[in-house]
């Protein structure tokens, strides 16, 4: 966090943009600590197919500890995005030449690649969790057994995991659009309200992910 460090604060586009990638940073540690719990709760029902009980109970904790701790993390990266965003506006103006520098540019494109990388891995993480819940569903069908409260409570979680992926995606290529838009110019602000409707998805989606982990859905 800028504040606590002491840092001198600039109303700089790449430390705008610094700041965008370490608040993306949190949500997609906290997306992947909450996604692996959803993998652990899956890999309990397998646990509990091949009657390893006490595999079980272990993978069941573990899994609330990760949903705890990422949801923590999301709310960690909201309000350090907050101060530090507020921060950087209380500073000096930059000059509209320093804004077209070329490594502004690719401070955007590092930004962007952010945003895609977030994207691909939580799309990839919601295949792999759909996929493992067709095997499951295929041992229950071998073992006859029903597993339906363990790793059925939520519709799809792979799929919702898919869905938030690729809202990702259409939110930074929306971003990166108007970064550049902005840098052309030579005047860039965080496009704050862009990130605020991000925040609430992300709570939403780790309030939703961590409720299915603690079996309340």
């Amino acid at each position: 966090m800028l504040i606590a460090k002491h840092l001198p604060s600039a109303k700089d586009a790449r430390i705008y943009m610094s700041v965008e990638r370490t608040y993306l940073g949190y949500i997609k540690l906290s997306l992947y600590t909450l996604s692996l719990a959803v993998f652990l709760r899956k890999l309990e029902a397998l646990a509990n197919i091949t009657q390893k009980i006490h595999v079980s109970v272990f993978l069941g904790t573990v899994a609330i500890v990760l949903s705890i701790v990422g949801t923590f993390l999301t709310i960690a990266g909201i309000i350090t995005f907050y101060f530090d965003i507020k921060y950087i506006e209380g500073g000096i103006e930059v000059s509209p030449k320093e804004v077209t520098d070329p490594r502004i540019y690719m401070a955007a494109e590092r930004t962007f690649l952010a945003w895609i990388r977030t994207s691909i891995a939580l799309i990839v993480f919601g295949f792999v969790i759909e996929k493992f819940e067709f095997f499951l569903e295929q041992l229950e069908k071998v073992f006859n057994v029903s597993l339906k409260g363990d790793h059925k409570a939520l519709a799809s979680v792979g799929v919702f995991i898919i869905f938030i992926g690729l809202f990702t995606l259409i939110l930074g290529a929306i971003n990166f659009y108007r970064t550049i838009k902005q840098v052309d110019v030579g005047y860039y602000r965080t496009n704050t309200w862009l990130y605020k409707i991000y925040g609430a998805v992300i709570f939403f989606a780790c309030s939703v992910l961590t409720l299915y982990v603690l079996r309340i859905i």
